[in-house]
């Protein structure tokens, strides 16, 4: 079986990985220069940023990426950050997601001290700790038929689980007592970061899931380059050919055509986002792609900010909340501040993103595009160097939904993945099975929300689709 993988993201990587674990020959097109997607990096001077994931998460034995590592027989060097993130709200207030419960009570406690915060975030673990082992059950979500659903029923054990998604977390907020502006205000900040919506959209069961992901919060050495170079050396390890700037301009009749050559294949891999798939085809398969489109897919754009600091923190990941009309909030990552692959010594190399609606990013004149920019990047840079009291930065350099679109391909800059949105008809997220014959896609519009760790549960869900078809 020859398997053709298009794109090297964390969807592409890992299905590369586990294709070649079937026992198939594998090559894996990349358009860029490097992989990893629009989790890659790039460099400016002596730094080395991370264009968009910062952090690694889902490492356990029993959770998506551990699994990677468990097949690749090794894990990359990664730093545990406690606390995971740091939030500075609107109203002033600072307050430290601790790694242990009691900890990150008691910051609770302190910051917000007229409410009970016990009874809620109990209920977040103990969801999130059973619904990875739900996750792992159910491995054929996003279903794609009805018999993909009834396979929630092989563990009736946790039949508990399904209510939490006919409520949203704002509910399971206002049952608790926990429904302030303010108390609102953080729980959205975390949701946004994986779960890329607000608490009124999001199901409870998801929200769960998104809240308690900063108790797990790796910062890779090297930053994403580290890790992505540990899993594109895996995959050479493993005889998997991997062939960066090599963009497929067009699939047809079971041969992927680049500038210069073709390649025929057995089994495709899709690791594009799903507004990029259809214009790969011709005819009747471009047809069929396109009608998954039909129904418009919510996603977000990314406005970044990337420059070097002299050394201040150990806190690597930090959210701040400005309510600004233009910058609701924004989240920092900062390089480890011995990590001399990202900075000179004495420096620390900084990402900062923050969501923006990618639709006021086109059709604008360049005029108004550059005005737009500068403003953003004003309201993010003047708030970053007061705040942390920074007199000195280098290679300032911003990214917009258009720099998206230009460097990843995806188009109008969409970036983040799809969420799974309260209401949701579970049908209608795409499947990773595209009606078009041994042509499979993987990536942040297939498997909704979780980032990297997201991605990586729908790579093993496709490689369980695989094996189950072919057995």
């Amino acid at each position: 079986m020859k398997t053709i993988i298009v794109g090297g993201g964390i969807g592409g990587i890992s299905s590369a990985l586990l294709a070649s674990q079937r026992g198939e020959e594998v090559i894996l097109f990349e358009a860029h220069e490097n992989i990893g997607g629009c989790a890659s990096w790039f460099k400016r001077g002596k730094f080395c940023f991370d264009v968009g994931a910062t952090t690694v998460s889902g490492v356990d034995f029993n959770q998506p990426l551990g699994k990677i590592f468990k097949l690749i027989g090794k894990s990359p060097e990664l730093t545990w950050q406690d606390p995971g993130i740091v939030f500075h709200l609107s109203n002033g207030k600072k307050l430290s997601y601790c790694c242990g419960f009691d900890a990150w009570m008691l910051e609770l406690e302190k910051t917000f001290p007229h409410l009970t915060h016990r009874p809620f975030w109990e209920k977040v673990y103990k969801i999130n700790s059973h619904a990875w082992e739900l996750l792992d059950s159910v491995k054929s979500f996003p279903f794609k038929s009805i018999a993909d659903f009834t396979e929630i029923f092989s563990r009736p054990d946790l039949f508990n689980l399904y209510p939490y998604l006919l409520v949203n977390t704002e509910m399971m907020l206002k049952i608790h007592g926990l429904h302030h502006p303010e108390y609102l205000e953080l729980i959205n900040g975390i949701l946004l970061i994986s779960a890329q919506a607000h608490a009124e959209n999001v199901p409870f069961l998801i929200g769960a899931m998104a809240l308690a992901y900063p108790r797990q919060t790796y910062a890779p050495q090297g930053g994403m380059r580290g890790f992505f170079d540990f899993l594109e050396s895996a995959c050479l390890d493993k005889g998997i050919r991997v062939k960066n700037k090599s963009r497929v301009t067009m699939i047809d009749n079971h041969k992927v055509f680049l500038n210069q050559d073709s390649h025929e294949y057995d089994q495709l891999i899709l690791n594009v986002p799903c507004w990029n798939q259809a214009e790969l085809f011709q005819g009747r398969e471009k047809v069929i792609l396109e009608k998954d489109l039909k129904e418009p897919k919510e996603a977000w754009g990314a406005f970044t900010l990337y420059f070097g600091i002299p050394s201040f923190t150990n806190e690597l990941y930090q959210q701040v909340h400005l309510n600004h009309p233009e910058v609701s909030n924004y989240f920092i990552s900062f390089s480890l501040p011995e990590d001399e692959s990202r900075a000179p010594l004495g420096w620390q190399a900084v990402t900062i993103s923050t969501h923006v609606n990618v639709e006021t990013w086109f059709g604008v004149s360049s005029h108004d595009y550059r005005l737009k920019k500068q403003s953003i990047m004003n309201i993010i840079i003047s708030d970053f160097k007061e705040r942390f009291s920074i007199q000195e930065v280098k290679h300032l350099t911003a990214g917009t939904p258009k720099t998206f679109q230009d460097y990843t391909l995806r188009k109008n800059g969409y970036v983040g993945g799809l969420p799974f949105l309260y209401g949701m008809n579970p049908f209608s997220i795409l499947s990773s099975e595209t009606g078009l014959e041994k042509v499979f896609r993987v990536g942040d519009t297939i498997f909704p929300g979780q980032g990297l760790v997201g991605v990586a549960a729908g790579a093993l869900a496709l490689d369980y689709r695989i094996k189950k078809s072919t057995s």
